[in-house]
């Protein structure tokens, strides 16, 4: 296996033998685990980007991994909220509007 092959391996068995702490904090919900099989999705970070989110990891006191997924589902779900409304269709169509004639 390559380098980052075991990275992934371990990174994933350490998300899997987690132990939820006692206290998560307010903002993390923990649901159900899916019962069918996960996808993997590989990110490529430079070493200081890889440092920060081990840092935040450490401070919200969960795996990289779960920290990750609870930033994407939530952006998800801002961006799910945020195409309903028609000020931030707007907001949005301004912006490629000014960044296309910048």
């Amino acid at each position: 296996m390559s380098r980052i092959d075991n990275l992934l391996a371990k990174e994933g068995a350490a998300a899997e033998n987690y132990e939820m702490p006692e206290q998560l904090p307010d903002h993390v919900q923990v649901s159900r685990r899916s019962r069918a099989k996960p996808t993997v999705i590989s990110v490529r970070l430079s070493p200081e980007e890889n440092s920060e989110l081990q840092r935040a990891a450490q401070e919200a006191n969960l795996p990289v991994s779960t920290l990750v997924r609870l930033w994407a589902l939530e952006r998800l779900r801002e961006e799910e909220q945020d195409s309903s409304s028609v000020a931030a269709r707007l907001t949005r169509l301004e912006q490629e509007v000014f960044q296309q004639n910048a």
